[in-house]
């Protein structure tokens, strides 16, 4: 049995100028579908035994990479990545997601990949019987706009903007004067 599988939920930057976000749990998301414990283990392992690129939303082409995912952890049933950006100097499509986070717009992660199990559960909350993804096989991550989970909007928290002091907001590089010693941008 397979079958594709997408995802929607939270990124975020953390303070070494990488990403970090939670890329799947066992909530139910707006195709009232949800994951199980062990299908977020299968993506853990995944990514730490093989890793998965990042890609925009799920556009496969080399172009639209826009990092690496080598690490992740379950944490209270959820799967926490952290994630590598590409060189914003050569990739635009780094600074604009960066830029957009330090606004605060919010971004989400997708999982794709292959469902190997299923099954149904009754879900009290929705009162009907829904889909659970009880075995995958995961390819990719991608940044998404409109994740399918309702709650998986983050944004880069303030204290973590302010803490980079005097940074390029486009791409984050340390600014020399007014302007940006990586990209030019003038601040």
């Amino acid at each position: 049995m397979e079958s594709g599988f997408n995802f929607y939920l939270p990124l975020n930057k953390s303070t070494d100028g990488n990403l970090v976000g939670i890329a799947s749990t066992v909530s139910i998301d707006r195709d009232e579908e949800r994951m199980s414990e062990r299908a977020l283990k299968m993506m853990v392992n995944d990514i730490k035994n093989l890793g998965v690129n990042l890609f925009t939303d799920h556009e496969h082409k080399v172009a639209n990479i826009v990092g690496a995912i080598n690490d992740a952890e379950l944490i209270d049933s959820q799967v926490h990545v952290n994630i590598i950006t590409d060189d914003p100097t050569t990739n635009p499509m780094v600074p604009n997601i960066l830029n957009k986070l330090k606004r605060g717009i919010k971004l989400g992660l997708s999982v794709g990949g292959s469902v190997t199990d299923q099954k149904y559960e009754y879900s009290k909350e929705l009162g009907k019987k829904i889909k659970v993804i009880d075995g995958v096989k995961l390819y990719e991550i991608s940044v998404v706009g409109i994740p399918s989970n309702a709650d998986a909007f983050v944004s880069i928290p303030n204290a973590i903007a302010k803490s980079r002091g005097k940074s390029c907001p486009c791409c984050y590089s340390k600014t020399i004067g007014a302007k940006c010693s990586v990209c030019f941008y003038e601040v």
